[in-house]
C-alpha cells in the first residue's frame, strides 16, 4: 500500500491520539471503581463499628450509675426514716432494732458510694474511649470526604480531555485515507499499530531490526508503506 509522507505523518499522529485516548480511560477506570479508597473506607466502617461499641459501653456504664446513684438514694431515704423513728420511740426494745437496721444500712451506704465512686471512674475512661473513637471515625471521615471531592474533580477533568481527545481524532482520521485508516485500526487491534521508525529501532515494539530486514525497508520508495518485521506495524520513516 502506499501513502504520501503526509499521510504517514498524520497517521503517526492518528497513533498518538489513540495512546492519550487509551491512558485517559485507563484513569477514568481507575478513578471510577472505587479502589483508590477500598482501604479507607474499610477504615472508615471499622471505625463507625468501633463508635457503636464504645457507644454502647458507656450506655451500660451510665445505666450502672444510675442504678446504682438509685440504690443509694433509697437506702439514705431509708436512713432518714429510721432516723426520724430512734427519735420518736421511747421504747429501748425499738430503738435496738432501728439502731441495727441502720447499722446496716450505713454499710450498705459505704458500700454504694464506693461502687458509685468506680462506676464514675469507669464512665469518665468510657467518655474519653467514646470521644477518641468518634474523633478517630470525623478524621476518617474528613479525609474521605476530601479525597472523593478531589477525585470528582479529576473525573470531570479527564472526562472533558477525553471528549475532547475523541473529537480531535475523529478530525484526525477524517484526513487519512480510509484504506490507510482501516489498514492501521486492523493493525491495532493486535497491539501498537504504528510507530517511527528510530535508526535501526521500531518504535512500536522497540525492537531492533536487523541490518538485511532494515535494507529492505530503506529501498522501498518513501510512498510504499513499510513494516517492522518483528511487531508488523507501521512504520513512518
Amino acid at each position: 500500500m502506499k501513502a504520501s509522507d503526509n499521510q504517514q505523518a498524520e497517521l503517526l499522529a492518528l497513533a498518538n491520539l489513540d495512546l492519550e485516548i487509551t491512558r485517559a480511560k485507563v484513569s477514568l477506570n481507575n478513578l471510577t471503581s472505587g479502589e483508590a479508597f477500598s482501604q479507607l473506607r474499610q477504615a472508615q466502617r471499622d471505625a463507625a463499628a468501633a463508635l457503636i461499641e464504645a457507644r454502647n459501653a458507656l450506655d451500660g456504664v451510665e445505666l450502672e450509675l444510675t442504678r446504682a446513684e438509685a440504690d443509694l438514694q433509697l437506702v439514705e431515704q431509708r436512713i432518714q426514716k429510721d432516723n426520724l423513728r430512734l427519735n420518736q420511740t421511747s421504747s429501748s426494745k425499738d430503738a435496738q432494732g432501728i439502731q441495727s437496721e441502720l447499722d446496716t444500712l450505713a454499710k450498705r451506704k459505704s458500700e454504694l458510694e464506693d461502687l458509685e465512686l468506680e462506676v464514675l471512674e469507669r464512665k469518665d475512661n468510657s467518655e474519653a474511649a467514646y470521644k477518641a473513637v468518634l474523633s478517630d471515625k470525623q478524621s476518617i471521615d474528613d479525609e474521605l470526604a476530601t479525597k472523593e471531592a478531589a477525585n470528582e474533580a479529576e473525573i470531570m477533568k479527564i472526562r472533558s480531555g477525553l471528549d475532547l481527545s475523541t473529537a480531535q481524532r475523529l478530525q484526525q482520521a477524517a484526513r487519512i485515507d480510509q484504506e490507510l485508516v482501516e489498514l492501521y485500526e486492523k493493525k491495532a487491534t493486535r497491539g501498537v499499530a504504528v510507530g517511527r521508525l528510530l535508526g535501526t529501532e521500531c518504535g512500536a515494539c522497540r525492537m531492533t531490526i536487523g541490518a538485511t530486514a532494515l535494507a529492505e525497508i530503506n529501498s522501498l520508495p518513501r510512498d510504499e508503506i513499510a513494516t517492522c518485521p518483528d511487531c508488523q506495524a507501521i512504520l513512518v520513516r
